[in-house]
């Protein structure tokens, strides 16, 4: 059995608890269906048709951390390179022609899955520093010469920091809530995610981009956990549209980097068609070093 297709039968070991247990908190079926393409929808979707000032700043959190996680893994591993995959467009609600590839994008997900934001191939492959323009059936013999692919999540939090005031707190006899950030999965994102790994068996995590360091999982780890039931709380956070979330703490995967530099900000704006203005801070700077050997472990989910 070839390495992809080991990772994804590891994988699908862990589907049947993963499908009870969310069931069993009351996660609907529609989240539930893991492999094939997604049923087409019932109705037409609706189109976003407004961006405001907190979907432009996160968005611009998100390009910074893929930014600093894209030079911190090539510096670290020189025998891999790092291709963006995930969109980078900067269209947003409400610009001209948004509503064709909001939906364009949402039919390609629905029969291929949701496309990881970085690819890794070794060094010496013939490939283009940035895909995301290009679509699935033109990436497909690329895909197969890959070795590793990451979705990047960001956070306005410095991890370590946190950390060590929850541990004070604790220590000191303070209630202090939750103890450590966390790795945030929606779960509507478990079967498009699925879905991709089912067509490419390329092994997959999620790196959570801290402002003073990086934290890694596979998600092979994700689900291990999902299926045994623990380790890990459902929320609905505001920040996530009230959708069901899946909160795993940071710690339950691997700490991959530290800052060289945290970013200072930049104050940005935008004005749509009606006049409005929604301003917004961009970080700008910084920087990572990455643990060559713990990133290389946990992104090919090597034991």
């Amino acid at each position: 059995m070839s390495r992809g297709g080991a990772y994804f039968s590891r994988l699908q070991a862990t589907l049947n608890r993963v499908v009870e247990n969310l069931r069993e908190k009351g996660i609907h079926e529609r989240h539930l269906a893991f492999g094939g393409e997604g049923p087409p929808p019932a109705r037409r979707p609706s189109v976003p048709t407004d961006a405001r000032s907190e979907f432009l700043a996160n968005r611009a959190m998100g390009d910074w951390a893929e930014r600093m996680l894209s030079a911190a893994l090539a510096r670290a591993l020189p025998q891999w390179k790092v291709v963006q995959y995930g969109g980078t467009h900067s269209m947003a609600a409400g610009d001209p022609g948004f509503k064709t590839h909001y939906l364009a994008g949402l039919e390609a997900t629905r029969r291929f899955g949701k496309r990881p934001d970085l690819l890794l191939f070794p060094s010496n492959t013939s490939v283009e520093a940035d895909l995301s323009e290009r679509e699935h059936k033109d990436t497909q013999p690329l895909l197969k010469e890959a070795v590793a692919s990451i979705e990047v999540r960001s956070s306005k939090f410095e991890a370590l920091t946190y950390i060590a005031v929850r541990t004070g707190q604790r220590h000191a006899g303070k209630f202090s809530g939750r103890q450590t950030p966390s790795f945030t999965v929606k779960v509507e994102d478990l079967v498009i995610v699925y879905r991709w790994l089912e067509l490419h068996r390329l092994p997959q995590s999620y790196c959570q981009v801290f402002f003073d360091s990086v934290f890694a999982v596979n998600f092979l780890d994700i689900f291990a956990t999902i299926a045994r039931g623990s380790g890990f709380t459902l929320e609905t956070p505001e920040k996530s549209q009230q959708k069901a979330t899946i909160m795993i703490p940071i710690t339950s995967g691997t700490q991959i980097g530290r800052a060289t530099a945290i970013p200072t900000f930049a104050a940005q704006h935008r004005t749509t068609e009606l006049g409005r203005h929604d301003a917004y801070v961009v970080p700008q700077g910084g920087g990572f070093e990455l643990d060559a050997e713990a990133t290389r472990t946990v992104l090919l989910a090597d034991a």
